[in-house]
């Protein structure tokens, strides 16, 4: 997966790339996501959508089947592209923040939780490197059945290492700068 993360006036542009699909969103530091794209040809999915106030509106393809729904959420900012922006997400005065997350299998929203899990030093690439970790869970109830932790680079919060729950398995992804 290629993650490309470039900024402007308007915000910050991230765009993932990896096995076919594409997902761009535009972020907006203390706003979050006000826009988003998934196009993956090999689900049939070529999705677009807008943030106004409390309501996520989502058109074009789901799985072959066109779509347009309305989801309400609350004030909490939308985040969906997990691991670059996470000083934008969770400043270093903030050691927790809800977000909502759009699954983009179903179109169900979910509430969300980043929280500072603490200080490692990490072995990336042959070189020790020194990073904060953050933990993803769930909001609410759920929050010790699902966990998804990403570790990043004290200096400019860069993204270094991930490791996700996903299809049964583990993922894990080194970034190497």
């Amino acid at each position: 997966m290629e993650l490309e993360v470039s900024r402007s006036a308007e915000g910050m542009k991230v765009t993932s790339e990896g096995g076919g699909r594409s997902e761009e969103s535009l972020w907006v530091p203390g706003r979050g996501i006000l826009s988003w794209r998934l196009t993956d040809p090999a689900t049939g999915s070529d999705l677009r959508a807008e943030r106004t106030g409390d309501r996520i509106r989502v058109m074009g393809r789901l799985k072959g089947t066109e779509v347009t729904r309305e989801l309400r959420i609350d004030t909490a900012p939308w985040y969906q592209i997990f691991g670059p922006g996470i000083g934008d997400l969770l400043s270093s005065d903030s050691g927790r923040m809800e977000f909502w997350v759009l699954n983009p299998d179903d179109l169900a929203t979910h509430k969300m939780l980043a929280r500072r899990a603490g200080a490692e030093r990490l072995e990336i690439a042959g070189t020790q490197v020194d990073t904060f970790k953050i933990h993803f869970s769930p909001a609410g109830a759920l929050a010790p059945f699902w966990g998804a932790d990403f570790w990043y680079r004290p200096s400019d919060s860069a993204l270094l290492f991930s490791r996700l729950p996903e299809n049964g398995g583990l993922t894990i992804t080194t970034i190497i700068w």
